[in-house]
C-alpha cells in the first residue's frame, strides 16, 4: 500500500515541479531546482497523497546536514509506514557526483538505520541539466539501464545521449545489496509557446524498500 502511494506521488510530482518553476525559477536552466525546494515539494506531494487516501501524516527534516543549511532530506511519517526522502542535484553527472549520492544513502542508513521499519520506503529524487559533456549524456542510461525510445526528439534539442559503462542499479547492489523496486525519469518543464518538453532538464526518481 505504501509503495503504491509513493509511486502515485512520483507520477503526479512533475506537475508540481512545473508550477514550482513557473513561480520560483524563471532561469531554472542556470542551476536546476535547489535540493531544498525539490525535497520540500515532494514531501508536500506525498503528504497530499496520504490525505487523499485518508491517512494522517507529518513531515520532518532529516538532520543530516550542517547547521544553518536549508533541509533537503525529509521523512513523511504515517500509520502505514514512513517515506524517507533524499533529494540530490546532479551538478556534473560525473563519477564524483554519483558517488556522493551513494554516500548520502549510506549516511542516511547510518543515522536512521535504527528507525527504519520493514514497510518503510526510501525515495531518491534527483535532477540534472543536461550539457554536452560525456558524463551528462550518459546519466539517463546510467540511471535507467537503457536509453529512451525518443532519441530523435533529444537530438532535435541538441542532446546527445550515450550508453554508460556503469549502472545505477549495479552500484546500489554493490554498495547496499538492494535493487530499486521502481525507477523513472521525467522532463517536467515545458516550453511556454508550444508546450514541448524541455528535455535538457531531467528529473530522476528511484524507490528502494529494505525488507
Amino acid at each position: 500500500m505504501l509503495l503504491d502511494l509513493v509511486i502515485k506521488s512520483v507520477n503526479q510530482f512533475q506537475d508540481d515541479c512545473l508550477k514550482l518553476c513557473e513561480r520560483h525559477y524563471p532561469t531554472v536552466h542556470n542551476q536546476g531546482i535547489s535540493e531544498h525546494h525539490i525535497g520540500k515539494a515532494f514531501a508536500r506531494r506525498m503528504e497530499h497523497t496520504f490525505v487523499s487516501f485518508n491517512h494522517a501524516s507529518s513531515i520532518s527534516p532529516l538532520e543530516m546536514l550542517s547547521s544553518g543549511e536549508n533541509p533537503r532530506h525529509f521523512r513523511i511519517s504515517s500509520e502505514i509506514g514512513t517515506v524517507w526522502m533524499i533529494s540530490h542535484h546532479m551538478v556534473s553527472a560525473g563519477k564524483t557526483c554519483r558517488k556522493k549520492l551513494m554516500l548520502d544513502i549510506h549516511k542516511w542508513q547510518q543515522e536512521y538505520g535504527f528507525a527504519i521499519q520493514p514497510n518503510d520506503v526510501l525515495i531518491i529524487v534527483s535532477d540534472h541539466w543536461i550539457t554536452r559533456s560525456k558524463n551528462s549524456g550518459e546519466l539517463l542510461h546510467w540511471w535507467m539501464g537503457e536509453l529512451p525510445d525518443e532519441i530523435t526528439e533529444y537530438s532535435q534539442q541538441g542532446i546527445t545521449l550515450r550508453e554508460s559503462d556503469s549502472q545505477f542499479a549495479a552500484d546500489l547492489n554493490t554498495n547496499f545489496s538492494i535493487s530499486p523496486c521502481f525507477i523513472k525519469f521525467g522532463h517536467p518543464l515545458k516550453r511556454s509557446g508550444n508546450q514541448q518538453l524541455v528535455r535538457k532538464y531531467l528529473q530522476l526518481y528511484a524507490v528502494l524498500q529494505w525488507q
